[in-house]
């Protein structure tokens, strides 16, 4: 399945909370993940999985750059993406973003087109494949939101955002999930209230990621991996408990969403 983690607006916290959903859902339900991201010469992901280890030209010959490569010569096979990717973790394989020295070079429309068709191969390959995919309603965005199975959508508790992106018809068709991040309970629109305000948002189709400054750090510290992987399964007494305990729930949250978008697709295939 090809799922990608995207926000109508920057700052949302989209790129913290894929951290924390992959790794977490990498380690709870043993899925193998391939982690990557269409965002241009930000390292977002590679910095707080792999530290410094990343720098100068670590990436020249794995990473979605040489997927590219190879895809050019020909469809790219299981083994070449595999030499493309990094493991990171048990379950969880990261392709690194791209380091072009061109931005129009990696954001031309073929360039994109290929990079779509890459991600839906490394779907054959993979239990899951999280893109963490630029915020916004950009060309580049708006195509891979079309062309995934389901979207993750990273909202905070302002208004304002949710107001303008819930009147918005163009996904009214799309698989999404409601991602909050960062999220705060004792504010007026806690998750209860602002499900009451909206209908879209349900019990089934959203979940939370608590404000955790131990969490914060440790993606700034580039030691996020551990972090969850280590606590994930801490006991009530652990001094971050509820950032714990509600991004299980969330990853639980999330398998039987995605099953049920398989389920509808598969049914959808059969009956075409």
């Amino acid at each position: 399945m090809n799922i990608a983690f995207w926000s109508p607006m920057h700052g949302t916290g989209t790129t913290s909370g894929l951290l924390a959903i992959s790794i977490a859902y990498s380690e709870l339900e043993r899925k193998r993940i391939l982690l990557t991201q269409t965002h241009y010469n930000l390292n977002n992901l590679e910095y707080p999985l792999l530290g410094d280890v990343g720098e100068d030209d670590f990436f020249r010959d794995t990473g979605i750059d040489a997927a590219l490569r190879n895809f050019k010569s020909g469809n790219i096979s299981e083994e070449q993406l595999a030499d493309c990717t990094i493991k990171t973790g048990k379950n969880l394989f990261l392709m690194a973003g791209t380091h072009a020295s061109s931005k129009e070079g990696f954001e031309n429309d073929m360039v994109k087109s290929m990079t779509i068709h890459i991600l839906h191969m490394a779907g054959n390959y993979y239990d899951m494949v999280f893109t963490d995919t630029n915020s916004g309603y950009g060309d580049y965005s708006l195509n891979m939101l079309n062309s995934c199975d389901a979207v993750v959508v990273s909202l905070n508790q302002n208004l304002f955002m949710l107001d303008a992106f819930l009147k918005d018809d163009r996904f009214k068709d799309k698989k999404m999930f409601y991602l909050f991040t960062d999220y705060d309970s004792k504010r007026k629109y806690n998750i209860k209230n602002i499900s009451a305000k909206y209908k879209q948002i349900g019990k089934e189709n959203s979940g939370l990621i608590p404000h955790s400054a131990h969490f914060a750090d440790s993606v700034c510290d580039r030691k996020v991996y551990r972090f969850i992987a280590d606590n994930i399964e801490c006991d009530s007494d652990h001094a971050d408990y509820d950032f714990f305990s509600q991004l299980k729930n969330t990853v639980e949250k999330l398998e039987v969403f995605f099953d049920s978008v398989k389920k509808d697709k598969t049914g959808k295939t059969e009956e075409g």
